[in-house]
This record gives structure tokens, sequence and C-alpha cells, in this order.
């Protein structure tokens, strides 16, 4: 027996495997007509079918035309838009040992960013895309010296009958499998390592969590299948399985959402899910017509895997449909992220979710002190179940690391198989994200998730994001609890189209509201009854006002692939004065005594005082204590990337009262150097 986790797996062949592509070739050699993964281009009509066979045998061709170019542990670049294509091509990097690297196919002409960023870090030489991606990249060929000089595998250019040129490589648990690259800033990709071990793992843990079976399992899903969520929780747990799982464009999703749910009916759907955004989203868009066609009874589980997942958005979706057979059992809260292959926790199936109460204020303080519903400063969270098998969750004070007490809140760490095997040739930031111990008893390693919760009666419960974390005159405030307070509080604004974010100004912290509209309130004259109501939102529920209310066009803040607000990179673009800006409220400010000079900050900057505030700093934004701070290390080691780079700038501008660059920070990369260039800056400012 290979491992231990796998031994009560009723599926014998899943048993004597020992990576996930063992048993995806097992099954394609005793069930090639299977069925496994259907495509609906429309969102509704079967346009690609894959049985096992046809995988197998489209995965050794792609391979053989892929071993040409690359071997075992070679990058390959996927582009791919949503279908089946991109299944058979992920798995023809499983079956010839190669390291998958899938991206989303940039627009025509546009946003060939993040995918240049991906290539340059991941090293890849070998790139397998569509004939139209690889016609619209092309033209911009000789802009781009990276990608001119790349092999390029053309997957209509492959032929079935190749297959048989395919040779044999062996692959082992620990290799990685492919690079999931998280969501966030372009200027500084990581891609996260996913080994043979982490999938197969990961697999038996939603197995388990879920109650899967091979027999009763249907996945209608609508995710990207280059996300996390779609890839492992959707196309990867169906070919663990033997199961079935049907997709459907993301993009024919947000058209009409209605058409999931139609499908789900269709086919007697089983599971499904997505943030919160995708389930109030159908009820915002499915009519009172649509309902009565719908027949949701099948669905043993709708999952919600969001930050945080919120009461109001399940509650809503079962009343809404209850009449299609939605019923609270069926929702199911999970918690999770990439760095941990995919999922964490989640709780018993047919069991409905668990809330809990907690004081507001305590919550603040990173104290927790349940109260009953109705009470005065009393907030709502939302469980998200417990471990299960091999993994291990602790909560750990992020600044003392050492575990917190029975009712504090501190970060999420976890340990496990579950646990990737780092950042892709980033090993500073491997050591620092994947390498924690627990100070006193030596404990680890871990993974620092970066979330923040706390345990009570073993559920786990999400308190907000460690980097992302708001702290107003010394009291801490979640931005997701800000975000969702914002877009409730007036008709014209979109629902889960909020970033709360704090900038620093004068020396203090301050809140920054950006706010997508609603389309049919952009030709508005006036937005001054908006502003009225989400000062006063801040104020009664917050106790908080706002530097700057910003509200942008529909459809323009920044989302990860899952539909999540990248809270820092709508940050970096309000810095850079780059958001679509259709109305904007400042805070007038308030009466100042008179100040001497320029009124700039009187700091006197010398090489201490600078290397005292860039410490702190370190300390303050990306949490690291001072024993780990090291003079002569870059600062790029503590993960300052370019959207922090600007933030360091703006702030240590406005404190030592003179202007730095970005670039000083890439020249003079450690503390020592920036003292240095400090200095030099400021008695260039005074000639």
């Amino acid at each position: 027996m290979p491992y231990i986790f796998l031994k009560n797996n009723p599926d014998e062949l899943i048993r004597n495997s020992k990576t996930y592509i063992e048993i995806i070739r097992k099954r394609a050699d005793l069930e090639p007509e299977k069925v496994v993964y259907r495509f609906l281009e429309d969102g509704l009509t079967e346009s690609e079918t894959f049985t096992f066979g046809m995988l197998d045998r489209r995965s050794k061709a792609l391979g053989a035309a892929l071993q040409q170019h690359a071997a075992k542990g070679d990058r390959v670049l996927l582009l791919f838009p949503a279908g089946l294509k991109y299944v058979a091509a992920i798995f023809s990097c499983f079956y010839s040992g190669m390291i998958a690297v899938p991206a989303y196919p940039p627009r025509r002409n546009r946003n060939l960013g993040r995918v240049l960023s991906i290539v340059e870090d991941a090293g890849a030489k070998t790139a397998l895309v569509t004939r139209q991606v690889y016609d619209d990249i092309s033209r911009n060929f000789n802009d781009h010296s990276i990608l001119n000089n790349m092999n390029w595998v053309i997957y209509e250019d492959v032929d079935d009958e190749q297959a048989s040129a395919w040779k044999e490589t062996e692959v082992l648990p620990g290799d990685v499998a492919l690079l999931q690259y998280t969501s966030g800033s372009t200027g500084n990709p990581k891609g996260v390592m996913l080994t043979q071990l982490n999938l197969l793992y990961n697999s038996e843990y939603i197995r388990l969590t879920f109650e899967f079976t091979k027999e009763t399992t249907i996945g209608m899903n609508w995710l990207p299948i280059f996300h996390d969520m779609g890839l492992i929780g959707g196309i990867l747990q169906a070919g663990f399985l033997g199961a079935e799982n049907i997709g459907m464009p993301p993009v024919q999703f947000i058209k009409t959402p209605g058409r999931w749910l139609q499908c789900i009916t269709r086919y007697k759907a089983t599971v499904g899910g997505g943030p919160n955004f995708g389930y109030d989203y159908c009820v915002e868009k499915v009519s009172e017509e649509e309902k009565k066609s719908l027949d949701l009874s099948s669905m043993k589980t709708f999952y919600c895997g969001a930050e945080p997942v919120r009461k109001k958005t399940m509650d809503s979706f079962v009343e809404y449909f209850s009449e299609c057979g939605v019923k609270a059992t069926q929702m199911y809260p999970v918690y999770g992220l990439a760095e941990a292959t995919l999922i964490v926790t989640g709780g018993y199936q047919n069991q409905p979710p668990v809330y809990l109460h907690v004081n507001k204020q305590k919550l603040a303080k990173n104290e927790v002190e349940p109260v009953q519903h109705g009470e005065k400063n009393a907030v709502l969270l939302t469980g998200v179940g417990k471990t299960w098998l091999e993994t291990e969750v602790v909560i750990v004070n992020p600044e003392t690391f050492e575990r917190a007490g029975n009712n504090e809140v501190g970060e999420i760490w976890v340990s496990g198989p579950t646990v990737a095997k780092g950042y892709w040739n980033k090993p500073e930031e491997t050591e620092r994200t994947f390498g924690a111990y627990i100070k006193s008893s030596g404990e680890g390693p871990f993974l620092r998730t970066g979330d923040l919760g706390f345990f009570h009666d073993n559920e786990l419960y999400i308190a907000g994001r460690l980097k992302d974390l708001i702290i107003i005159r010394g009291v801490n405030h979640y931005p997701s609890d800000i975000e969702f307070t914002v877009s409730n509080s007036h008709q014209d604004l979109r629902k889960n189209a909020c970033a709360a974010f704090s900038v620093q100004k004068q020396g203090e912290e301050k809140l920054i509201i950006v706010q997508e509209l609603e389309r049919n309130a952009l030709r508005k004259e006036s937005y001054e009854d908006v502003f009225d109501s989400v000062r006063k939102t801040l104020s009664e529920e917050h106790e908080l006002e706002a530097e700057e209310i910003v509200l942008i066009r529909t459809g323009t803040i920044p989302l990860t692939s899952s539909g999540k607000i990248q809270r820092r990179q709508t940050r970096y673009d309000y810095l850079s004065d780059n958001l679509n800006v259709v109305a904007r409220h400042v805070k007038k400010p308030e009466p100042q005594l008179k100040q001497t000079g320029s009124g700039k900050a009187s700091v006197v900057p010398t090489e201490e005082n600078i290397k005292d505030w860039l410490i702190e700093w370190i300390v303050k934004n990306q949490h690291f204590s001072r024993e780990q701070i090291s003079l002569d290390k870059e600062i790029t080691a503590y993960g300052i990337d370019s959207l922090s780079a600007v933030t360091l700038e703006q702030e240590i501008s406005d404190y030592f009262g003179f202007e730095w660059h970005v670039s000083s920070f890439m020249m003079n990369p450690t503390i020592n150097g920036l003292a240095k260039e400090g200095v030099k800056l400021w008695l260039e400012s005074k000639s």
C-alpha cells in the first residue's frame, strides 16, 4: 500500500497507485469507453466529449509532439480558452513528466504582461497553444524576443496517430506536476509547485470531505479551468474518481447564470459551486419565470469558497431557489488556497452551515468572545469546517510565532501532504511562506497562509487577511466586512465589487473605498446621495470615516480569475491614478496648526533613522520579526514586489518630506543601501 491516507478508499485502483497520473492511465486501460468530460460551448449544448480512451490517445499524441522540444522537468506554457483542448494539454504534460504552466490566453494584442512575467519566471521554452491563440500572440513576436524564441506546438497540428511515437516517462510522487500561478501582481508572479503527491492527496481529501462516489458524482462547473478551484476541484477530481465533469465557459455563466442551473437540472448534477459572487449573481439575474423549469434537488453539494463565506449569500440562494429543491443542507462552506493545492478544511455533508456570533469590538483586538444573536456589537462569522486525514491546522500569533490562545485570533498555519512544495525559483519566499516553525516547540514546517482565523468547537472561522488588515487608530478592521456594508448601502452600487484598503498620509493610516457603479447609474448628474449613504454606513456600522470614496465604471475593478477582489492591485491602481473613475469624494481636510517652511515632515533623515523606519515598515507591512531582518539582505526577500514598492515609496516620501522613486528600491535593494541613498536624496533636495 503506497500511502496510508488511501487505506479506506473503496477503489482498489486508487489504493494501489503512487501518483495521480498513474490512476488516470489505469482508468484509460480498464474503462476506455467511460465518458469523463463533457463541455458545453454555449452553456447548453454539448460541443466536446472525452472518454478515458480518447483522453489517453490525445494526451500521448500531444506528449509526443512536446517531446520533440522538451524533456522531463521542463516547463510548458499552456494557453487555451475554456474547453477540453486544455484538459488534454495538461494531461499531456503529466504523461511526459513535464511541468504544466497553465495561464489564461491574453485578449488579442492586449494584456501580454502577465503571460510574459509567467514565462520569464517559469523559464518556459516551449508552449502548447491553439491555432487562434498562436495567431493572436505571434503579432507581438517582434516586440518580445522571449516569445519569438519559444518552441510553439499548435494543438490542431497534432494528429492522434502521433500517440504511437510517445515515449514512456517515469513519473514519481515527488515530481512537480504543474505550476499554479497565484492571482495578484503581474510584476512578481509566484508559481506554486504542485507535485503528483499533492494532487493525489488533495483529490482523496476532496473525495472524503465531499463524500464523493464514482457511481453518483456528476460535477457541473462554470469556473475557469486554469484556476485551482476549477482545475483541481473539477477536472482533476473527476479523473481521480472515474466520475463525470461537465463544464461551461465562465463567460456564458456571466452572460446567463441561469444556464448553469438549467444544466444541473438536465444532467441531474450532484456538485458545483464557486465564490459568493456566483450565488449572489444567480439570485440577482435568474427570473421567476426561469425558476419554473429548474429542479435542483439532485444537488448534494453547492460548495462556497470565498473570503469570507457569507451567511446572507447562502441564505438568499436557499430562499430564492427553495421551490426548485434547494435546501440549507446543500450549502457547503470550505476553506483552501493554491499553496495548499486546493482544500484545507470542510464540514460534514448533509448538515447545514455552522455560524458563530462574536463581539465585534473584541474581534478588533484579536480576541474571540461568543455572544448571542441580537446583542450589541455582535458580528456573524461562518464556519468553514475542520481538518481531515493527515492535514494539521494551527492558529499562531504572527508576531511572536507562538500558538495563539483558545480565544485569540491568529494566523492560520497548515502542514501535511496537501501543502505544496514551494514557489518556483523563489527560495527565500519559499522559506518564509512554507518554512514556518512554532518558536518555543520547534514544531514545523508549516505553511503560513496569511489568513487570520480561530477555532471554536473544532470549527475553523476566517476573520480576514493578515496583509489586508486595516488598522485605523489602533483598531483592526477587516476589509471584507467594510466592502460588504458599502456595496449594500445604495442601489446604485454593484454587489461584490468594492475594495477597501488603507494608505498612509501625514503619518497616519487612512481608509480608501473603491466601488463599482451599476451600469444604469453611470449617467447620473450627481452622486452626492451615494456618497452620503456610504459615509453614513461607514460611520454607523464601523465607526469609520473614509479619506476618499472613489466610484468607478462597471466591470473595471481588478478581480482574480475566480471573481475575488484584488485589493492590492486596486490599491496600486489608486496610488498610480490608474482607476476608471466616474466620481470621487475626498474628505475635507481638518483645520491644521500653522506650519513653518514647506509643511512637509520635519524629520531630518540620517542613515540610522532611515534604517529604523525601514525595519519598522517591514515588520508592520510584511510581517517579519525584527530578528529576521538583515541590513544587508535584499528587501525583495521580505516579499516586497512592485505593488509593495509603490506603497513604500509613497510612505517614506511622506514621512521624510522629500521625493523617493521606486528605482531607488531596485538600485539600492538593501536597507543599508537605501539609507545611504536616502541621505543623498535629502541633501540634493536641500541644495
